[in-house]
């Protein structure tokens, strides 16, 4: 089966009966195909919007998906309905900075972290943030509440640290950072939608 030519692969996620396929030229088709008769794979929907997502995470058994990626220069989150693939649609949308950002997560996966029981993602990430000033960097993770029923995106707050973030994870009720210089512990719940020093 030929999706499509003169385009490039930038994702696939595998899930049960289906798959899930980025292509990327000019804009982002995310491809939805059954692969219930895996000698006679069919496409089942096609959602074309701008950028490319370089990792999706399937979630709500196949009515959700989660991508991380790139829109124009800047590293964005976003939530799929996918419960019916003719009729995908993009729900909700969070870019991370300003000018220009970007994530570990768009080429390493494991640096992406999604927990669905506590509605939250992670996003190791570094680059611009509006209001800084010429020449400041942000470097850190940012926390995103994440409402499957609803299908919402929300950017909560941010972990800084003095060096690029490389990982972040959920222990309880603790956010564990890691940086080549730092591990920081964080209350999950103290976070809120401004920004946290650890």
């Amino acid at each position: 089966l030929t999706l499509v030519t003169n385009e490039m692969l930038f994702g696939t996620r595998f899930s049960g009966d289906r798959a899930y396929v980025v292509t990327f030229r000019v804009v982002d088709p995310l491809w939805i195909m059954d692969l219930t008769d895996l000698m006679n794979p069919t496409v089942e929907g096609e959602l074309q919007i701008p950028g490319y997502s370089t990792y999706l995470q399937p979630l709500a058994d196949n009515t959700r998906l989660l991508t991380l990626g790139v829109e124009g220069s800047r590293t964005t989150v976003q939530l799929f309905d996918v419960a019916n693939p003719a009729k995908a649609s993009l729900l909700s949308k969070v870019f991370l900075g300003q000018g220009w950002s970007w994530s570990e997560g768009n080429s390493d996966e494991k640096a992406f972290q999604v927990f669905p029981d506590a509605r939250l993602a992670l996003v190791p990430w570094q680059g611009q943030r509006a209001g800084d000033q010429p020449g400041q960097w942000f470097q850190g993770v940012q926390l995103i509440d994440v409402d499957l029923g609803v299908g919402t995106l929300t950017a909560r707050g941010v972990i800084d640290h003095a060096l690029q973030a490389r990982r972040a994870t959920l222990l309880d009720d603790r956010i564990i950072s890691v940086s080549a210089r730092e591990l920081l512990s964080v209350d999950a719940t103290a976070v809120s939608y401004t920004h946290l020093r650890a």
